[in-house]
C-alpha cells in the first residue's frame, strides 16, 4: 500500500504512518470511503441517495462542530484510522462504523473490530488521539502515552464483559458486510466470541496512536517496538498490533471536510 503524501514503517505486529503532505490522493480516499466508513458499507449501497457524500459530510460535521477540541481531535483521529487500515493490505476486514447510533456523540465501546480474512480471528480496537499542549513532551514520548491509554481503554473494556458491547457490534455488521459477502458468519464470530458464549475473554488487540506533532519530530520506530514487545510480555492480551499515525494537526482534515460540504 502506498499514499502519495504518507510515509509508511511496516512490520507484520506494527505500522506507523507518517502523514507528511494531506494529498490529493488521501483527500479522494477519504471521498471514497466516507458513506461506507460512517454509515456502513452495505447501508450506504443499499440506499445511495439518502446515503449520499454530501448527506455524510452533514452529519460528520453536525456531530463534529459543537464537540470540545479534546473530542474533535478523536473524531478525526478515529476517521483517519478508519481511512489507513482499510486501505492497507493487511487481510483485515472491519466491522463497525464510525458513527455512534444512540446520540451525537463519538463512537462509544469497541472503536474499530476487525476480521481477518484468512484466519477468522477477531481483532478489538482503541484509537486514543492527542498531542502535547504544554510542549514538554516529544512526539516519541506522548505516543507512548497515547498507546498506554489506547492500552488501558480497552483492557478495561473487555474485563468489564458487557454484552451489550457485542450486540451493538452485531448491529455494525450488518450496516458493514453485505448478505453474499459473508455477513452472517462475521455476526456468528463476534456472537461467539462475546461474553456469554466465551468464558475466555482473552483478545486480539490493536491499539491506535493518533498524535497530533509536526513531522520534524518523528516518532521513533524503536518506541514503538519496545512498546509491542512490553505489551506482549505482560501478557494481558491473546495477541498485539500496534497503529501509530503521525500529523501536523488534526484541523487540516476538518477544513477539507468543510469545503467538501460547499463544494459538493
Amino acid at each position: 500500500m502506498s499514499i502519495n503524501g504518507v510515509r509508511i514503517l511496516e512490520n507484520t505486529k506494527y505500522s506507523i504512518f507518517y502523514i507528511e503532505t494531506f494529498s490529493s490522493e488521501f483527500k479522494q480516499i477519504i471521498r471514497t470511503q466516507l458513506q461506507g466508513i460512517w454509515s456502513g458499507f452495505a447501508e450506504a449501497d443499499s440506499l445511495p441517495e439518502f446515503y449520499s457524500y454530501k448527506n455524510t459530510l452533514t452529519w460528520f460535521l453536525e456531530r463534529y462542530e459543537p464537540k470540545s477540541e479534546n473530542t474533535r481531535k478523536g473524531m478525526i483521529g478515529e476517521l483517519l484510522s478508519h481511512v489507513l487500515l482499510n486501505h492497507q493490505d493487511n487481510n483485515l476486514t472491519s466491522l463497525s462504523i464510525l458513527k455512534n447510533k444512540e446520540e451525537k456523540s463519538i463512537k462509544k465501546g469497541f472503536d474499530i473490530i476487525y476480521c481477518h480474512i484468512d484466519d477468522n480471528k477477531l481483532w478489538y480496537s482503541e484509537a486514543k488521539s492527542g498531542r502535547s499542549e504544554d510542549g514538554t513532551s516529544n512526539s516519541t514520548d506522548y505516543n507512548i502515552i497515547l498507546l498506554n491509554r489506547a492500552k488501558s481503554s480497552i483492557e478495561a473494556l473487555i474485563d468489564e464483559r458487557r454484552n451489550s458491547l457485542w450486540e451493538s457490534a452485531l448491529y455494525d455488521v450488518s450496516a458493514m458486510i453485505n448478505e453474499n459477502n459473508g455477513r452472517l458468519n462475521f455476526r456468528q464470530l463476534l456472537s461467539n466470541d462475546s461474553p456469554s458464549l466465551n468464558s475466555n475473554q482473552k483478545k486480539n488487540v490493536i491499539l491506535i496512536s493518533i498524535l497530533y506533532h509536526n513531522l520534524s519530530d518523528n516518532i521513533e520506530e524503536n518506541s514503538v517496538i519496545e512498546f509491542l514487545e512490553k505489551t506482549i510480555l505482560e501478557d494481558i492480551f491473546e495477541d498485539v498490533i500496534i497503529i501509530s499515525i503521525q500529523k501536523n494537526t488534526f484541523e487540516v482534515v476538518a477544513n477539507f471536510l468543510r469545503d467538501e460540504l460547499n463544494t459538493n
